[in-house]
């Protein structure tokens, strides 16, 4: 199954892609209404990082985003 392009806009704070406020899937774009959850995660033994977000849009969706090490992104 070939994964939808997506496409995250952020919000740049503090530190460079510090939240996500746009994502689009496809041709279908969604606002980012609140963050529920970030975390990092890394493999035991890797120094490859991953950070995933779980976001709420403003239609009431709850996606899993995840931005890899490279810059890009998948939905989960």
């Amino acid at each position: 199954m070939v994964s939808p392009d997506i496409l995250v806009e952020c919000y740049a704070g503090g530190r460079a892609d510090e939240r996500p406020r746009r994502v689009t899937i496809g041709t279908r774009e969604y606002l980012v209404s609140r963050l529920l959850g970030e975390w990092v995660e890394a493999p035991l033994g890797s120094n490859h990082q991953q950070r995933r977000y779980k976001i709420l849009t403003t239609e009431g969706l709850v996606l899993e985003l995840v931005r890899s090490n490279d810059g890009t992104w998948r939905l989960v």
